[in-house]
């Protein structure tokens, strides 16, 4: 029996009463052991619901912690990011007092920023913005906007005013009337100053635009747009109206000088300056009274919002034009006086050779004709006379030939040495005529043989030193050739002609170069000359491309220095020993690969014989294609390149080669073969990228110091 109702039993009833209700507590007992179950049932399904809430509140409260950090956390970030915006965001109440700032405010207006908090914004407003700001609250409070956006200028702590742009809303509260504002204030100072400064700029040009004597055009897809008065005054125009909104056609005549149609021209002119970013073209334009006149037109291509436009300058060239017919007129005057003197000159001269070569023959023949001693002495004064008058002769007609342009000057071998010694022979007696010394100095550094004018440069050196010896009375002349260094196949040689005779006075050296000019108008009474020698000589000197300058002192002497750059002769190049079989020293080439482009049969022949006998292979190409092919097939130490072939000569080969993309062929040494004068193809030559050249016929000597120079 239960043990519960056991107790209560023994408690109230007797053994006989428990006998007798036997089958009754039996019943009983079952209840108890029953509810005793379901007690311990529930008392399982409560123990289990309870763990689970135990659990469940500690999930809670992990999840509650666990939010709290981020709420904590996304709170700092977002005090930081407020405190650290640059606009100014604000919350005020109805009354128009803050009652929220961040610290941007400090930084904006300079106040501190908790001393704002709690004063009426309206403080801190430029007086004459404090009516805007109260219209723009009514606008709110009366539902006509939701957001308001205006600039307003705010006061600085320095008393200043900066431009800010507000834009607020209404905070309404939870009975729908509206408590106060919110918002940002954001700082535009600078970008107002940028746009007053822009504001300025655009007036200032506006004014430029307009008061300029420059006449300025805007013209879009052919139409006026926008014009200055000085525009319409070059147009002959007297109301705006009647320009602007006009085409180009409508002031331009059907056909421009060099025939094009306007229409045509004006479509071409204007890609070019699209093409090129800028055009500059002379232009026949119509007056509003329907007279042509010129203009010098640039046109400027500009980008703007509203599209492409063109910027034109206008300068009338009318005047210009005047001026120049006038000019060439003057200049063709002025050439046929020029042609007419020299032509005059010219004929004179020889004109005048003629019987003056009888005069000086006749004269040597009386002379050898055993004259008596008082004839003797007046022949002789008669041929100094003529040789004298001849010099003149020669003089102007020099000075015709140079300033006709009619003077080319040679470029030949010569060998320096006898060049030198033929120039002083005659000075030696001349000197010691007038009992001088003469001196000649020669730097043995200077190549034997150089390649030039000898006749024109002996003119220059004789000049100087008969001058050297007709202006001193006393002392020396010295004659001085010096080595000024050397580049490549060329020599500076500078000549120092030097005296001790009467000088040059300060004032008068820019002079002696002039035509018919001399230091002192005594010196021709004195000496005797026309004043065309220096003259001559300086000329001379500038076609050779060289200089000449003078140093002088009144009384003491002079010294001239010409500077010259001439070319050094194969002749003077070190050779290489030649026999009919071989050259005894061609280690430096043996084995070069070289590349023959000639389609000429018999200078190809030539040159294999050359290459064979110095153990050079070759490849024939007979045209500059066949070159430039080979080229990139095979790897040649050098190619041979004419200049003149079919289908693609050597200058577009040489040029071809070079645009190749491998670096060899920036670096493989191109030279060219020809036949005419280096002077005249230099710069053609190395523009299209070759390396050096050889001449033909060709010299195996300079071919082979060609192949040696390379040979690396």
């Amino acid at each position: 029996m239960h043990r519960l109702l056991k107790r209560q039993i023994r408690k109230f009833l007797s053994e006989d009463d428990q006998e007798k209700m036997k089958g009754f507590l039996e019943v009983i007992n079952d209840a108890y052991v029953d509810f005793d179950s379901d007690i311990k049932q529930i008392e399982n399904i409560l123990e289990e619901s309870s763990q689970e809430l135990f659990n469940a509140n500690r999930e809670l409260e992990r999840r509650i912690e666990s939010k709290s950090r981020e709420i904590e956390s996304t709170s700092s970030r977002l005090e930081s990011i407020v405190d650290n915006i640059n606009e100014i965001i604000f919350q005020a109440n109805i009354e128009g007092e803050w009652m929220y700032l961040n610290p941007a405010w400090t930084k904006i207006t300079g106040f501190d920023l908790w001393s704002s908090i709690g004063t009426n914004v309206f403080e801190f407003v430029h007086p004459d913005d404090i009516e805007l700001c109260k219209l723009k609250l009514r606008y709110l409070l009366e539902h006509k906007e939701k957001t308001n956006h205006f600039e307003v200028r705010f006061v600085t702590k320095s008393g200043s005013y900066k431009w800010c742009e507000i834009e607020e809303r209404l905070i309404i509260g939870e009975d729908g009337k509206a408590t106060g504002l919110s918002g940002f204030i954001k700082d535009i100072s600078e970008r107002k100053s940028l746009e007053e400064e822009k504001n300025l700029t655009a007036e200032k040009f506006r004014l430029i635009f307009e008061k300029s004597s420059v006449a300025y055009l805007i013209i879009k897809e052919s139409r006026f747009l926008d014009c200055n008065q000085a525009c319409l005054d070059l147009y002959g125009v007297e109301k705006r109206e009647n320009f602007i909104g006009k085409f180009v056609r409508d002031f331009s005549p059907e056909f421009q000088p060099d025939g094009m149609k306007s229409s045509d021209k004006a479509m071409e002119v204007i890609r070019e300056a699209r093409d090129k970013g800028f055009n500059k073209f002379d232009w026949m334009h119509i007056k509003e009274d329907g007279s042509e006149f010129p203009v010098e037109v640039s046109l400027n291509p500009v980008q703007l919002a509203e599209g492409n436009i063109l910027f034109v300058a206008l300068n009338d060239l009318s005047e210009r034009k005047r001026v120049e017919s006038e000019l060439i007129m003057a200049k063709e005057k002025a050439e046929e006086a020029t042609k007419a003197k020299a032509q005059f000159l010219s004929t004179m001269s020889h004109e005048i050779r003629t019987p003056m070569n009888a005069v000086i023959g006749v004269t040597h023949l009386l002379s050898e004709n055993n004259p008596r001693e008082d004839q003797l002495s007046n022949l002789n004064i008669l041929k100094l006379s003529a040789d004298n008058l001849l010099t003149l002769i020669n003089d102007i007609l020099d000075f015709s030939k140079i300033e006709a342009g009619k003077i080319e000057l040679e470029n030949i071998d010569f060998n320096f040495r006898n060049f030198i010694n033929n120039i002083t022979a005659g000075f030696y007696m001349k000197a010691k005529e007038k009992n001088l010394d003469f001196i000649v100095e020669v730097d043995p550094k200077i190549p034997a043989h150089l390649t030039g004018d000898p006749t024109r440069l002996s003119q220059v050196i004789t000049n100087l030193c008969c001058n050297a010896i007709k202006f001193t009375d006393q002392g020396r002349v010295t004659l001085k050739a010096d080595f000024k260094g050397n580049s490549d196949d060329r020599v500076k040689l500078q000549f120092e002609i030097s005296d001790t005779g009467i000088g040059i006075p300060l004032d008068k050296k820019d002079q002696i170069f002039e035509s018919f000019s001399q230091a002192d108008s005594n010196t021709t009474r004195l000496y005797g000359g026309t004043g065309l020698g220096l003259a001559i000589t300086g000329k001379l000197v500038e076609l050779m491309n060289g200089n000449i300058n003078v140093e002088s002192e009144a009384g003491k002497g002079t010294s001239f220095f010409v500077n010259v750059d001439l070319k050094i002769s194969i002749q003077s190049k070190p050779k290489v020993t030649f026999t009919d079989e071989h050259f005894t020293d061609c280690e430096r080439i043996k084995g070069m690969h070289v590349l023959v482009a000639e389609d000429n049969p018999m200078n190809v022949l030539i040159i294999k014989q050359f290459l064979k006998k110095w153990d050079v292979t070759y490849e024939i190409a007979k045209n500059g294609k066949i070159a430039l092919e080979k080229v990139q097939e095979e790897d040649y130490n050098m190619v041979l390149m004419d200049l003149q072939m079919p289908v693609m000569d050597g200058y577009d080969a040489a040029q071809n080669i070079r645009k190749l993309k491998d670096e060899k062929y920036k670096r493989i040494p191109i030279i060219a073969v020809t036949a005419s004068a280096f002077n005249e193809i230099r710069a053609k030559v190395i523009g299209s990228g070759m390396t050096d050249f050889v001449t033909k016929p060709i010299n195996p000597e300079e071919l082979y110091l060609k192949l040696e120079k390379y040979a690396n």
